[in-house]
């Protein structure tokens, strides 16, 4: 039985021996000296065993010994090391401390599951005091409130600064667009012409309720030979309007109908009589004028093509690429001469912020 105990024993001591080979705790300082008020950092290293349960110390009072004061105390950061089977912990303390002296700060205690461990040294910190000249004491600057910030972004410059960003943007795109303007097109609609015989017999249509006699008489067959002037000129292509009715007669006789040129000729035959001679005709002579006009266009005119309708077609405006060029350069302009007028407007703004 004592051999059983002196075993178990020396097993638990073995036991605790290796426990505390896992377990290192070490602990340093950033600075060995400073002057009163100064911080330093205290760091405190844990190398054990992955998964161990680790408590470092809080210095709950909030001072780690007599006149060194714990600031604050940062996260534990965390390591893993030794192919994923052990953790190096790091958390680091803010001291400072008031009074001069040198302080010896003790070794640092870390719990692990349980088992309280060491860091291996004590620690010195000097804290020097600030040399005073006794003798000159005036050196010194007096004491003065807070100043605040000489600028500020306010709203308003903020906009400013947006809204100059835009006219610079504007101006380069207008100036790249005006040197690279392209043909303007576009798209139109073209309209058939309306056929001659349309007109012609749209225009004898509403020569039809209009007075024939008395002194209308003359203004009646004046418009009635106007109407079949500008027929002839849409439909046989000569200048029949500056022509007289002998001249006109004459041409038409090579290519017209001769039939329906009687008809024709007597017709502006009468009309002339009207016009120059001072005949008056008689309401019957009146409608026959008309209804011989009506004849002969419908005798003469010429057929429509079924494909009469509407169709669109892209043409080149004559100039466009001239006046788009014109626009983005006058836009170019206005765009930077206004970015060059803010600019000097913030900055004069800028200058009186930091007079």
């Amino acid at each position: 039985m004592n051999m059983k105990h002196c075993l178990t024993l020396l097993f638990a001591l073995l036991a605790h021996t290796l426990l505390a080979q896992e377990v290192v705790v070490d602990a340093s300082l950033d600075s060995t000296a400073i002057l009163i008020g100064e911080q330093v950092q205290l760091s405190t290293r844990v190398a054990c065993r992955k998964g161990a349960k680790v408590k470092f110390p809080d210095f709950a009072k909030g001072y780690v010994t007599d006149s060194v004061e714990m600031l604050h105390a940062s996260r534990i950061d965390t390591a893993v090391t030794n192919n994923d089977t052990r953790w190096e912990l790091t958390r680091t303390y803010t001291l400072t401390a008031f009074d001069s002296a040198v302080y010896v700060i003790p070794k640092i205690e870390v719990e692990v599951d349980g088992h309280k461990y060491q860091s291996k040294n004590e620690l010195g910190l000097k804290v020097n005091t600030v040399d005073v000249d006794l003798q000159h004491p005036d050196d010194f600057r007096p004491l003065k409130a807070p100043v605040e910030g000489i600028f500020t972004w306010r709203p308003w410059l903020i906009l400013q600064c947006l809204i100059l960003w835009a006219l610079i943007t504007a101006s380069v795109y207008c100036y790249f667009h005006s040197a690279i303007a392209k043909p303007l097109m576009r798209r139109v609609k073209v309209t058939p012409p309306t056929p001659p015989q349309t007109i012609a017999l749209q225009a004898i249509n509403e020569l039809k309720g209009k007075e024939k006699e008395g002194t209308r008489q003359k203004e009646y067959f004046m418009a009635l030979t106007d109407v079949l002037r500008t027929y002839l000129h849409g439909r046989f292509n000569f200048e029949s309007r500056e022509m007289t009715s002998g001249e006109i007669i004459r041409h038409l006789e090579t290519s017209g109908d001769i039939a329906a040129l009687e008809e024709l000729r007597e017709v502006l035959a009468t009309a002339d009589l009207v016009k120059f001679a001072k005949y008056s005709a008689s309401l019957a002579e009146s409608d026959r004028a008309l209804l011989q006009a009506a004849n002969y266009v419908q005798t003469t005119q010429q057929e429509i093509p079924e494909t009469s309708q509407p169709t669109e077609r892209i043409v080149l405006v004559v100039g466009g690429q001239q006046r788009q060029q014109f626009t983005y350069k006058v836009a170019a302009g206005i765009a930077f001469f206004g970015s060059v007028y803010l600019m000097l407007y913030i900055g004069y703004e800028l200058w009186l912020n930091f007079l």
